[in-house]
């Protein structure tokens, strides 16, 4: 093939420069550039493009594609966080008000899938303006960074429509919470009501006291004797209040008595053989209750007198 007359101009220039260096002296001189390889980079290609051109533009491809990759690689992380999200999500809906350390925990991650958005939305449009401002764009790009962006814009769709739906599902569960509290409060109370009633019905008066006593604040009074003989001591029927003992005949079944059992007397009415008035020792004895429910039935007073 024979060479053209530019090929020949180029060589036939290249080759005086070898031949200039060669013949030079040899003492050092300040060192150039070499005259081949500037005349080699200045040699265009098939389009007019320089090496240089070409070195550029793969730079450029190459910051492209980087920054396209790591667009990508955010957006399988943003799978990951906007997963961990939903679960955080539902940890909320399900606790309410009381998950204070839950709905941190979801607002930090959705702030934080939210910065990962915008700052890559940011790189997209970056490149965009760069393969807008170029000579030469490159084939596809926009079509690819649209899509992007628009995976991209689903996720702050997606994140958006979360918050809405954990704020419901959070309303939703405290309703739920304040309805059974409300219940709980209102079964507290019956329960609160029955113990008392419980309590109330469970309450007896025990007067265990000397004859005298008795008789001056009314209780009992001498019947039926003749000049101060023969007689039997029977109850008034006034009561103070103040001398009783209140109990729990659930909880109280035994009563010592400071009298021996043949000198105690049981004046309330209660059936005999509901109670065992047992001697405990010449000067004490017992007074154990064996059947409570017959014991307490006709009166919930027991009153024993003692002698003087």
């Amino acid at each position: 093939m024979s060479k053209t007359p530019a090929s020949r101009r180029i060589s036939a220039a290249a080759l005086a420069a070898l031949m200039l260096v060669a013949c030079a002296p040899g003492k050092e001189t300040k060192k150039e550039p070499d005259p081949l390889t500037a005349a080699i980079n200045a040699l265009p290609d098939r389009t007019g493009r320089t090496l240089e051109d070409i070195a550029a533009e793969r730079a450029r491809n190459a910051d492209l594609q980087r920054t396209l990759d790591d667009v990508q690689n955010a957006l399988e992380d943003l799978r990951v966080k906007e997963l961990h999200a939903i679960r955080t999500s539902i940890v909320v809906a399900q606790e309410g008000r009381a998950s204070g350390a839950s709905r941190e925990t979801l607002k930090a991650q959705i702030e934080d899938i939210r910065k990962t958005v915008r700052a890559n939305l940011e790189k997209l449009e970056a490149l965009e303006r760069a393969n807008r401002a170029s000579e030469e764009r490159v084939l596809g790009l926009e079509r690819l960074v649209r899509e992007l962006h628009r995976q991209l814009d689903e996720k702050e769709e997606t994140i958006a429509a979360l918050e809405d739906r954990t704020r419901e599902l959070t309303q939703t569960a405290e309703g739920l919470r304040g309805t059974v509290k409300e219940r709980e409060q209102a079964v507290e109370q019956i329960r609160a009501a029955l113990a008392d009633r419980e309590t109330q019905l469970a309450a007896a008066y025990v007067l265990i006291a000397p004859r005298d006593v008795l008789q001056k604040v009314g209780y009992v009074e001498r019947r039926g004797s003749v000049l101060g003989l023969g007689g039997s001591w029977q109850r008034t029927g006034q009561i103070d209040e103040t001398l009783y003992r209140k109990i729990d005949i659930r909880k109280v079944t035994r009563f010592d008595v400071s009298a021996p059992s043949g000198k105690a007397v049981v004046l309330s009415d209660h059936p005999p053989d509901s109670y065992v008035l047992a001697s405990a020792s010449p000067t004490e004895s017992t007074l154990t209750v064996r059947d409570a429910a017959r014991f307490w039935k006709l009166s919930r007073q027991l009153v024993v007198m003692l002698p003087d």
